[in-house]
């Protein structure tokens, strides 16, 4: 049992240095994942248990497993014949597929091949199927360690049903019924503040927020992959996979953005000694090509199929590709900062410090920062 204090008043932390230490960028190599695979398509599973791993930190300690300290990251398989039907929860997820094709029902049929990413909203259940005669392998990224470290991660099981009274449009005796439509709104004397009733609190307007699909093949021809060639104005090296619903957040969920990036051989890769940094966390899986990253000083090599933390909050970091270029899949917790306020960015380490979403962002971005200075 923990030791605590006579008394729960303590001093504020005043040293920056008194914050949770940093977690270590971490490298997960591609035969790792691959022996896992197998080792995982091998195994005699039990009824309700599923092909899953979670990929978990050295610096996890507490029996919250997870890659970085807001995000679980998990590898899945799931085998011919064998189909996957996942209680409903409120997280947020991004899946990447490795290997093989399948289908996923989360509200609406998506059919996903190598490289693809789809979402899965929260509180959606959501079904899998292997297509064809190859297991059905991805990666899926989830808030739920941030969830459970905060004591709020909620699952249930099926059937799952909406409530007949959910659905339609609001009869005007509701609307007047304690409801955001009828709920009192006053404006204070300052012209800015306002005073709202408890209903805007608990009957929040709603967003369409359903599962999204992008397809690789779809992605592929907007990136200069072919030899030589580079960013304009109908290709770029970096692309958001947006989903509507995060609004001015830019994500592929409420909580994180996905970025498909990369460049064909001979581009000359980033030359300068100095990366950048922001709060966000940063996850990146290498779908193509060799390179190198710098991160907080140290350097570390990655090559295609490698799974990389590549920028713990907030520590200065900087990418390198190699002669044949690259292709990466960047999973990154920025959307989730925009909205508490938090996402500081500083793209040059002698100059200014941005709060995106709060006054002027960073402008004048050439991937990676100057090609070939």
């Amino acid at each position: 049992m923990l030791d605590r204090p006579e008394t729960p008043f303590h001093r504020p932390a005043q040293d920056p240095q008194s914050r949770a230490r940093h977690w270590s960028p971490f490298l997960v190599k591609r035969h790792l994942i691959e022996d896992q695979i197998g080792a995982l398509s091998d195994a005699r599973m039990e009824d309700g248990e599923i092909r899953a791993r979670s990929i978990v930190h050295p610096m996890c300690q507490d029996a919250i497993e997870s890659l970085t300290p807001a995000t679980e990251v998990t590898l899945n398989v799931l085998l011919p014949g064998e189909t996957r039907t996942v209680v409903r929860d409120n997280a947020n997820r991004i899946e990447l597929c490795l290997q093989g094709e399948g289908r996923v029902s989360a509200g609406r049929d998506l059919e996903v091949n190598r490289h693809d990413v789809w979402t899965i909203p929260p509180m959606q259940p959501f079904t899998y199927e292997v297509q064809g005669s190859k297991p059905l392998v991805w990666l899926s990224y989830a808030n739920t360690a941030l969830l459970r470290r905060l004591g709020a991660y909620v699952k249930e099981t099926g059937p799952f049903t909406l409530k007949e009274e959910t659905k339609g449009v609001l009869t005007d005796e509701k609307k007047s019924a304690y409801s955001r439509h009828g709920a009192p709104d006053i404006l204070m004397p300052d012209g800015i503040a306002r005073l709202r009733g408890y209903e805007h609190l608990t009957d929040i307007e709603e967003i369409d927020s359903r599962a999204m699909h992008w397809a690789w093949r779809d992605i592929e021809p907007r990136l200069p992959l072919a030899p030589g060639e580079m960013a304009g104005t109908d290709k770029r090296n970096i692309w958001l996979l947006y989903n509507p619903a995060t609004g001015r957040r830019q994500g592929t969920t409420g909580t994180y953005f996905a970025t498909y990036g990369g460049c064909g051989p001979d581009i000359p890769a980033y030359a300068g000694d100095r990366g950048h940094r922001h709060t966000s966390a940063s996850i990146n899986y290498h779908t193509r090509g060799s390179g190198s990253s710098i991160v907080d000083g140290e350097r570390i090599c990655w090559e295609e199929g490698d799974l990389l933390y590549s920028a713990p909050a907030w520590l200065e970091h900087a990418h390198y590709h190699g002669p044949n270029g690259w292709t990466v899949l960047t999973v990154q917790d920025h959307p989730m900062h925009i909205a508490m306020g938090s996402l500081l960015w500083q793209e040059d380490m002698t100059g200014p410090i941005y709060s995106l979403g709060a006054g002027e962002g960073q402008k004048g971005y050439v991937s990676p920062r100057e090609v070939g200075a």
